[in-house]
Order: structure tokens, then sequence, then C-alpha cells
């Protein structure tokens, strides 16, 4: 199905039925990583899972910036009328998700938020290597965008009144103690370490959230 949201043609999947859950890739990905678990929650909710701007088959050219994305998923939210839905982000997702979710505290029902950093601290340093180089060197505009602007301030994670789960792997490039620090500052979050897990073995083409997902978005 597509969308026409700010000028551009949006490709996103539906499918189930019940209450709408909003799933959001993260950057170098595209909805496809869902491909697993959508038929499962699609038992329990209506699943949407909306390609990003220059993504997957979705128009348009990536993203110069996160707010950028945050605008045109509000306004998909909007058109779509799924306003007060649930919501999975991952990686770049979740940031969007979660800047979304202070920029509009009433969009978003309940989000599970995976492999998201808030500040530079919050990954290890071989994973800087990794985007630099698809940054400098390959012109990458998600890599470039993930290095100058994922970062929320201490207020505004404050500002995040949304339930949420703050889901990080044991062995994943964003640091467990990071996601640990910011969860503490968000009214109505917690931490969720999935044992055993790097950056994208629970959440790339995995059913490991199935249960979390279900569990959570009662």
């Amino acid at each position: 199905m597509k969308e026409k949201v700010n000028g551009v043609e949006f490709y996103y999947h539906k499918l189930g039925k019940g209450t709408p859950l909003l799933l959001l890739h993260g950057h170098h990905l595209d909805g496809g990583m869902f491909d697993k678990i959508v038929a499962p929650l699609s038992l329990y909710y209506t699943v949407y899972v909306l390609d990003m701007r220059g993504h997957g088959l979705s128009e348009g050219d990536i993203a110069e910036h996160y707010q950028t994305e945050v605008e045109d998923v509000y306004a998909f939210i909007k058109q779509v009328g799924i306003e007060g839905c649930y919501c999975f982000g991952f990686d770049a997702g979740g940031l969007v998700a979660m800047m979304l979710a202070k920029q509009h505290p009433q969009i978003f029902k309940k989000m599970i938020v995976a492999g998201v950093f808030v500040n530079g601290a919050g990954i290890r340093p071989y994973h800087y290597l990794t985007e630099g180089f698809h940054r400098f060197f390959k012109l990458d505009r998600d890599s470039r965008v993930e290095l100058t602007e994922s970062f929320i301030s201490v207020d505004d994670l404050k500002k995040i009144t949304t339930p949420t789960l703050c889901v990080v792997g044991e062995k994943d490039w964003v640091k467990v103690e990071h996601v640990r620090w910011y969860s503490q500052f968000m009214p109505n979050a917690r931490l969720v370490i999935m044992p055993r897990q790097t950056h994208d073995s629970y959440a790339v083409r995995s059913l490991k959230l199935l249960d979390l997902i279900k569990d959570f978005c009662k």
C-alpha cells in the first residue's frame, strides 16, 4: 500500500486486525527486517510496517535529519488514522519514536524502543569506526545522521511520558549501561536486556521479541 506524506510516496504493509501497532525500522534497513514477526503479531494487532523515505519501496531521498523522519511518521499516523497506536521502533526507528513521543505525548499508547542510543557516549568505539567509514568513504546519509544527530537531552527524556520498554542486547554495540542510564529519566520506562544478543540478532528477521511485544501491548 502507498500513502503520500509530505510530498513523498511512502510504502507500507498492513496486516491483521485489532489495535494498531506501528513498526519502525532502523537505518540501513527497511520494513523487511520485520518479515518474520509481522504474521504472528497480526493475530493480535493491526500491524503497520512503514518504509521510511529513501528506504525499501518508499520514494524520495534518505532524510538529512531525524526531525524529517519524525514529521513523516507523525503525518503518516494522522493520515491513516492510527493516533494512539502501539509502536515498536528499532535503532534509528526507536530514536524517531522517542522524539515523536516527546513532541506529541498522545501519539502512542505504549512503545518499545530497541537498540537506541541518545548521545555519543552510548556506543562502543568500534561502531564509530564502522559508521565513520560509511559516512566519509561511502557518503552514506544514514551514517552521517546517526553520528551527528543521535541526541536527546536529559530534560527532553524527562518529557517522554509514554509507557516504554527500552530494550538492548547484552552484546549490543549500544552499551547496556547507557540504556539503563537514560531509561531512568523517562517517567514510565523500564529496561529490558536481551541475554546473549547482539544489536541485530533479536530484532532483525527474528521472533525473539514476539512475546515481549504481546505481553507489553495488552
